[in-house]
């Protein structure tokens, strides 16, 4: 798979395509105001194999605080329409710790199947490496946070979920956040 990141146009997802040529898997990851504004034309170049939407960047282009109010206010909702639609794949990012944060992942990821994503990334607060000198210390936290990811998703296959209710909680939480920022 090769990822295109921080494409505004048509265009330029129609160049990536052509220069791959089919020789991999071909993901752009929609980050810029101007691909959100975009969408349906750059859903409509072919060759995209799969697509993600890089939260943390498009928030940041729109000028928001936290990166989930992609959530809340209904952009990922507008954008998983469209690529379910087109039976793309999609995804968007990221997913930290399942019990920890601002916005525990377990809510995030419960999001995720909500909206019928088969794709995540793990965010830098997941493991962040930088902080951390022993490899083996890394290799536990990333054993020990995938084991409680599949643990969530195995949740989320098999046990009847109230996906609505926990949009409703995403909701409310990243209102109390924003709240908490603006102090």
């Amino acid at each position: 798979v090769i990822m295109l990141p921080y494409f505004k146009t048509p265009k330029e997802v129609e160049q990536f395509v052509r220069m791959v040529d089919g020789r991999a898997k071909t993901l752009p990851l929609m980050e810029t105001a101007e691909a959100n504004d975009l969408a349906d034309e750059i859903l409509q170049v072919d060759g995209i194999d799969e697509i993600y939407v890089g939260l943390n960047d498009m928030s940041l282009a729109y000028g928001h605080r936290f990166m989930f109010q992609l959530l809340a206010d209904g952009t990922v909702d507008r954008l998983a329409e469209k690529f379910q639609k087109k039976g793309l794949p999609f995804g968007f990012g990221g997913i930290a710790a399942m019990h920890g944060g601002l916005l525990p992942g377990a809510y995030v990821l419960k999001e995720h199947y909500r909206l019928g994503s088969s794709r995540v990334i793990l965010s830098r607060s997941f493991c962040n490496a930088a902080k951390i000198d022993s490899l083996q210390e890394i290799e536990a936290i990333f054993q020990k946070g995938v084991q409680e990811i599949r643990g969530q998703e195995y949740l989320c296959q098999t046990e009847p979920q109230d996906y609505a209710q926990n949009h409703r909680f995403v909701c409310q939480k990243v209102d109390e956040i924003l709240q908490m920022q603006r102090g």
